[in-house]
């Protein structure tokens, strides 16, 4: 038959031995973030309350007042109370470490935090000196028959009453920031709370029964099971957190609405290094990077983010702080780093970003890794305020992207390509446009390098696809004497699924015939080595797109690749055309680039003529089409068809 004193033992036990486990399982952990070492202290008040309550209740159960031992009981219950009160506050705390409202707060914050439960704790020491018979908060008593019986004080209801601050306190931190927290960080602590006010709702039932420790140990394990690996979090190599912690951090952060810096450092050549001195040794010297950066500042705030690059997040508006950190790093990175019998000396981007004056959503968070700006001689290029401008302004760019999908913002436009032997418009590249509503007319340069990090440039391409087709079947451009389009393909649409079969099924639905539908291919494209890469190519061609190689002279393309490819056309890039205008040997160049493309009896399409001059110079070297301001700069598909009417001398299209 089960007593209640059995019931109690059995539950005490369960309590103890759960939260043993969980106090060996997070003593072994990375301690150097307020989570972890949170963690920790609950699991030991977990641990240690039960235990002491039960040694108090075992030793009960046989002594007597013959054996003088009140000393040890109340001394247990002091003991008890010290941990069990411990609870409530760091409960709380857990709860705001995980939301980042604590997180890098000054110590006199902390001090305010820990003055309740002080003198919770302080009031449990001093009440164990009092006489028997004036103990505000416990005492144990002699019954009748001489045995031991624990009584609470008409003052106990001050534990209860400080604890239900901290856990009010905890909840309202938890509502008020759970947009700063996850969905795995939100189950675990509703799951949490509901177990807690289980254990105390059946403890206030029966108050003879100890429900309320074993439902504490148990919610511990769940917090050590949902919330408490950190594994995914931490980078193998160096041992700082990642930038999965890194960029949950941020998001925390930020959705807590703190004020903070961040600091990335990059190296923008990484590759060459990487590539010169193979993974191992590359590796040691990111080891040696690491173990300087968690000098400078706090481990649970130093990130490795990707291979070369850093970052350190610094709480609170210490600009003095900041400014002590950038200068050591700046003097550091200045030097050579090395591991071993190697030693490299690379060029660094440090940034300083202020949160939330130059960073406001954790979506900007990789323009900061962006080390475009290193100087080829400057060791250390440093970005600050001034020079991060263009983050909100990529961010705005993303949302007109967003918004011109959405709304139909984007527009194509036509610039026309002239037939040099036939004095005639025979062909057009479709360009994109954008006229945003908020931010006006925006080029393609800015929009299109951004489209393609966000990967919206798949959306874009298939748009551009299909309006371009469209604009063919409603204009019936043949009988303008357009014989083909040039349509742009980005690298980062190659890899796409079926892209071959999606532009065929698109040219059919409007009734195009894949030869009148030029595909632009960039050098960087063209050589690119990637199998895959290079078959998305391929099967463009076999469906029957032809191609073009775009930007000729800006990228990799050798003879030997020109010989063996099949394009339709080879677009010279207008830096080659400047260069001839400048000077004898750029004119040499491109007219050795004219008699190699024609003796391969490729057709040639010179970008960016602009005079008469530029006309007559490449006419003189042999060119086929012009592409230029000469004729036309990019306009509306209306406008468009009204140049090539004039210009072809068409007056009439049925």
């Amino acid at each position: 038959m089960f007593t209640k004193l059995n019931i109690n033992v059995g539950l005490c036990f369960g309590a103890f031995v759960v939260a043993l486990f969980c106090v060996v399982a997070a003593s072994r952990k990375n301690l150097n973030r307020l989570q972890h070492r949170t963690f920790l202290y609950i699991s030991i008040s977990c641990a240690a309350a039960p235990l002491f309550s039960l040694i108090a209740d075992v030793l009960m159960t046989f002594c007597t007042v013959e054996n003088n031992i009140a000393w040890l009981l109340i001394l247990l219950k002091v003991l008890f109370f010290l941990f069990h009160s411990f609870l409530a506050p760091t409960y709380a705390l857990y709860v705001l470490s995980l939301n980042g409202t604590i997180v890098g707060r000054k110590k006199r914050l902390w001090f305010i935090y820990w003055i309740p439960a002080m003198i919770v704790e302080l009031f449990n020491i001093i009440n164990a000196f009092l006489p028997s018979d004036i103990r505000p908060l416990y005492t144990y008593t002699v019954t009748a028959d001489g045995m031991y019986a624990y009584e609470r004080g008409p003052a106990a209801f001050v534990f209860y009453v400080v604890a239900l601050v901290y856990a009010a306190y905890g909840i309202f931190a938890f509502i008020r920031n759970i947009k700063a927290m996850t969905t795995r960080k939100i189950f675990s602590m509703s799951f949490f709370v509901a177990l807690i006010f289980i254990g105390i709702a059946i403890q206030l039932i029966n108050k003879d029964v100890r429900v309320e420790a074993f439902a504490e140990s148990i919610s511990i394990l769940s917090f050590l099971v949902i919330l408490e690996s950190d594994k995914e979090s931490i980078n193998r190599d160096t041992g700082l957190y990642n930038d999965i912690a890194f960029y949950e951090d941020n998001a925390t952060a930020m959705a807590a609405k703190r004020h903070y810096t961040i600091i990335t450092v990059k190296a923008p050549d990484y590759l060459q290094y990487l590539e010169m001195l193979g993974k191992a040794s590359y590796t040691g010297i990111e080891i040696e990077i690491a173990k300087y950066l968690t000098s400078v500042y706090k481990p649970q705030l130093t990130y490795y983010l990707a291979s070369g690059s850093f970052g350190i997040m610094v709480f609170g508006d210490d600009e003095e702080l900041v400014d002590q950190i950038v200068e050591k790093l700046d003097a550091r990175f200045k030097e050579p780093w090395g591991h071993g019998d190697v030693e490299i000396s690379p060029n660094w981007v440090i940034t300083v970003a202020k949160v939330p004056e130059d960073i406001e959503d954790p979506s900007q968070l990789h323009y900061l890794l962006l080390g475009r700006n290193a100087k080829a001689d400057q060791k250390v290029t440093l970005r600050k305020s001034a020079s991060l401008q263009f983050i909100k302004r990529r961010s705005m760019i993303e949302g007109a992207i967003a918004r011109g999908l959405r709304d139909n913002n984007f527009k194509l436009y036509y610039q026309p390509i002239w037939d040099a032997k036939r004095n005639r418009i025979v062909s057009a590249e479709a360009l994109l446009r954008l006229i945003d509503p908020e931010l006006g007319f925006i080029g393609p340069d800015e929009f299109i390098p951004v489209a393609e990090e966000n990967g919206t440039i798949i959306d874009l391409g298939h748009w551009v696809f299909e309006e371009a087709c469209r604009f063919a079947r409603n204009n019936d451009v043949q009988n303008l004497g357009i014989e083909w389009l040039e349509i742009n393909l980005s690298i980062y649409q190659l890899p796409e699924k079926d892209l071959a079969g999606r532009f065929l099924e698109i040219a059919h639905r409007y009734n195009i015939p894949p030869s009148f539908l030029n595909i632009e291919i960039t050098e960087t494209a063209d050589a690119d080595n990637d199998t895959e890469l290079l078959g998305c190519i391929q099967n463009l061609m076999k469906v029957g797109f032809p191609l073009s190689l775009d930007d000729y002279g800006t990228g990799y393309s050798n003879l030997t690749r020109l010989i063996q490819s099949k394009y339709k056309n080879i677009k010279l890039d207008r830096s080659l055309l400047l260069s001839a205008e400048e000077g004898e040997i750029g004119k040499s160049v491109l007219s050795s680039i004219y008699k190699t493309i024609s003796s391969l009896s490729f057709h040639t399409i010179q970008e960016g003529v602009e005079t008469e001059e530029q006309k007559n110079l490449i006419l003189s070297f042999g060119a086929n089409m012009i592409q230029g301001f000469l004729f036309s700069k990019p306009i509306p598909e209306k406008d468009f068809v009204e140049y090539v009417m004039k210009f072809n001398n068409i007056h009439y299209i049925a």
